[in-house]
């Protein structure tokens, strides 16, 4: 019973002392106690002797991991941890040996001692260090440094861990400094490997949870950026180009001022005559291959409205005037061989004369359904 009092009596001391206890590094004195005492790992009367051996031990260590004898700091690291659990020393031993694993590239074993850091020592003076360093190991992956199987064997790179440990960084921190730069980077590499969704997703949460961040500008562009390159799929599938034109017109209408908006709206304005190109051409196909002009009549004006004062929608404007004035399209050799496809008339979409202001579409017009597929 004796026993167990003592026990709890000591769980309650370190519960108190590790919150104020603080190990400080300076040159002169390398590493020192400030604000706070071990009464976790001693009696009253040993308190200072027990201080001042875990005291040398970690300066021993930071002595070799300052020569670069990282096998041998690390020994006395773990020695540390294995003798005053719970204490300040431990958890200073703990972060140390997190950095000494980075060093070796030992990625995996340095980002989850970090986060046995955070775990076990929620009070630990320098979290924002702790939080850097996470991001360090994270970026180390992201930029292909190649990790140490055992600190000396090269092995497989896995990027895969560096989305995840992305993730953590802005989990651990929501509100610190690096948790939209870790968002950013969480991006950036999972459409370096193809992850296209995650990135989408990353880049969103930049946009819905830290409108303000400097960053945010970026996000909105890499957002543009990405659903630009998936427009080059199917003509008949342009869902991901107007998905971009409306990221960059987010971006211009809210950062004006950016030094990038000169270049957004040029791809804006490229995305736009893309768009009324492959309208036109689908336009196009229904009113030369199928005979349909109600089909032809809708894509010709979105073409129109897409880009109104380009080249392409003058030739929208020009085949919406032949549709007006009944003139079929040039039989095909198909045509010619099988028969023109049944008619289809556009009467239902125009109900007024063509107009002489080329920013409208030559005809107004209500679709009485959807796009129709080839």
């Amino acid at each position: 019973m004796n026993f167990l009092r003592s026990a709890v009596l000591l769980s309650a001391a370190f519960c108190v002392t590790t919150a104020q206890a603080e190990v400080v590094w300076t040159p002169e004195n390398r590493w020192q106690v400030k604000g706070g005492v071990l009464a976790e790992v001693a009696g009253d009367g040993e308190k200072p002797a027990v201080r001042q051996t875990a005291q040398s031990m970690l300066n021993e260590a930071a002595r070799l991991q300052a020569e670069g004898s990282f096998h041998d700091a690390l020994n006395g690291y773990e020695e540390i941890i294995d003798l005053y659990p719970g204490s300040t020393f431990a958890a200073e031993a703990l972060f140390q040996s997190s950095v000494i694993y980075r060093q070796r590239a030992q990625f995996e074993k340095s980002f989850k001692g970090l986060q046995e850091l955070l775990r076990l020592y929620p009070d630990y003076p320098r979290f924002n260090a702790v939080i850097e360093e996470q991001n360090t190991v994270a970026l180390a992956i992201k930029a292909g440094e190649r990790p140490m199987l055992g600190g000396w064997l090269p092995w497989f790179k896995d990027y895969a861990l560096g989305l995840n440990y992305f993730e953590e960084v802005q989990r651990n921190a929501p509100y610190g400094p690096l948790a939209t730069p870790a968002l950013l980077n969480k991006g950036e590499l999972a459409l370096q490997i193809d992850r296209e969704e995650e990135a989408i997703f990353a880049f969103e949460r930049i946009i819905n949870y830290y409108p303000r961040s400097p960053l945010t500008p970026t996000a909105y562009l890499a957002l543009a950026q990405t659903y630009a390159g998936r427009s080059m799929g199917e003509e008949w599938d342009q869902g991901s180009t107007v998905e971009a034109l409306n990221y960059y017109n987010d971006f211009l209408a809210l950062f004006p001022q950016d030094a990038r908006a000169e270049s957004a709206l040029q791809k804006s304005e490229e995305l736009r005559e893309n768009l009324a190109k492959t309208r036109l051409d689908m336009g196009r196909f229904y009113y030369e291959r199928r005979n349909n002009a109600r089909a032809a009549a809708i894509f010709f004006n979105e073409a129109i409205t897409a880009a109104p004062e380009t080249a392409t929608a003058m030739e929208a404007r020009q085949l919406l005037a032949a549709i007006q004035s009944g003139k079929k399209a040039d039989r095909s050799v198909m045509d010619w061989i099988f028969g023109r496809y049944p008619e289809n008339a556009a009467s239902e979409y125009i109900d007024a004369a063509p107009t002489t202001d080329p920013t409208k579409p030559v005809f107004n017009f209500t679709p009485a359904s959807t796009t129709p597929q080839p």
